[in-house]
């Protein structure tokens, strides 16, 4: 049996089957490769930087001809005893852009708004960009009178006087936020709340909210694996495949080399880019199309973009008092706004 991490022959190159190679520590094997024979294993799931225990022989020393590939350890699966006295928890949530793709109005958020006066739910998700270096008008610098960091404020502010007292906001930037640092992890934003009930969280997070362990990122890493995965044989369920490889790796962002829009902070990223516990929702924002899934036991939960062509956000509902699994005792839908 080995242990190493997933890598691809070469520098540059594109995983496929014949190209795929298994990187040992540099404490115990000096970062040495050795190439990954797949060709008698009936079936696996890989991408580059993932760490992975292999079953087989290695008669040359050069190629490693795998026979198994080994599960990973899983995180503790968390049960919540039975309270007749706690409450039940209402969360709505959307990920920017938080504009339509021809102006700086901001008319989706002013939808999504209008959605959470109407139901006052218990905690407002909002994940970045919410001013995006990608938008049409950002890219050309045409803000009107206002710096990027005053766009960004003013509708900070927005949310915070919209936004009923007795909703807990919590805003979580975006690499792709004008008026944020660019790095991966992110800092929270350097703004001073607007009101009590907001709260500005990092890139990615890990929040208790009650009795429930959500972890989120405003990455699209599902995109990144995506492009990178290859898998045999073709599953139907690759989104849920893709997002159980951040389960199985305790890791918010476990592909390496990362995609080029993320600019990486590797030692602060061991520092905060890991999972310590399985949580019980765990939100991936991505460009592909939205879900809610049960995966190895965990609420994944892809709301889509707001700004979006038909944009989307999402509505959960925890039911108090019962214990269990969360996966058996929530409701989660996504909505077009």
């Amino acid at each position: 049996r080995v242990v190493g991490r997933v890598c691809c022959e070469g520098s540059g190159g594109r995983l496929n089957p014949s190209s795929v190679c298994l990187e040992g520590s540099l404490d115990v094997s000096h970062g040495k490769r050795a190439s990954l024979d797949l060709r008698t294993i009936g079936s696996y799931a890989l991408f580059p930087g993932q760490i992975v225990a292999v079953e087989g022989t290695n008669p040359t020393g050069r190629t490693f001809v795998a026979t198994k590939i080994l599960e990973p350890v899983p995180m503790k699966q968390r049960v919540i005893e039975a309270d007749e006295n706690r409450a039940g928890l209402t969360v709505m949530g959307a990920c920017g852009p938080f504009t339509s793709p021809d102006s700086l109005s901001y008319e989706p958020l002013a939808d999504l708004i209008e959605k959470v006066k109407e139901e006052s739910p218990d905690v407002l998700i909002l994940l970045g960009p919410f001013v995006d270096t990608k938008h049409a008008l950002i890219e050309k610098g045409d803000t009107g009178d206002m710096t990027l960091s005053e766009l960004f404020e003013s509708q900070i502010n927005h949310i915070s006087q919209s936004v009923p007292d007795t909703t807990r906001v919590i805003i979580v930037p975006s690499q792709r936020d004008a008026a944020c640092d660019p790095v991966y992890p992110q800092p929270a934003p350097s703004l001073s709340p607007a009101a009590p009930n907001v709260t500005f969280a990092p890139d990615p997070t890990l929040l208790t909210i009650g009795n429930l362990s959500l972890a989120l990122t405003s990455t699209d890493i599902l995109f990144h694996l995506s492009s990178e995965e290859i898998s045999h044989p073709p599953g139907s369920d690759r989104m849920g495949r893709l997002a159980g490889h951040l389960l199985d790796q305790h890791n918010f962002y476990p592909l390496h080399p990362g995609s080029e829009d993320v600019n990486i902070d590797h030692p602060y990223f061991i520092k905060h880019g890991f999972l310590d516990q399985r949580p019980d929702i765990l939100i991936l924002p991505s460009d592909l199309r939205y879900f809610v899934k049960n995966v190895k036991g965990t609420v994944v939960l892809n709301p889509g973009k707001l700004g979006k062509g038909g944009g989307t956000y999402f509505r959960m509902r925890v039911n108090g008092g019962g214990g269990g699994k969360v996966t058996e005792n929530s409701f989660v839908n996504v909505v077009k706004i």
